[in-house]
């Protein structure tokens, strides 16, 4: 008898290993928010502006 429920483990492991990674860069852009409110408050993207800065000094 099959069954036709089968789990590939390495599919269900990736997937559940991005969402996981997700919520944590997530809940570290939150904290930046924050951090960057109290200090920068009157630019209206500071977190967006922050990580273009650090991804361009990469591709360089």
């Amino acid at each position: 008898m099959a069954d036709t429920r089968v789990i590939d483990f390495a599919t269900a492991g990736s997937k559940h290993r991005e969402k996981r990674e997700h919520e944590e860069k997530e809940g570290r852009a939150e904290a930046m928010r924050d951090r960057f409110a109290k200090a920068l408050p009157d630019k209206p993207r500071p977190v967006k502006d922050y990580f273009k800065r650090k991804k361009a000094s990469k591709k360089r």
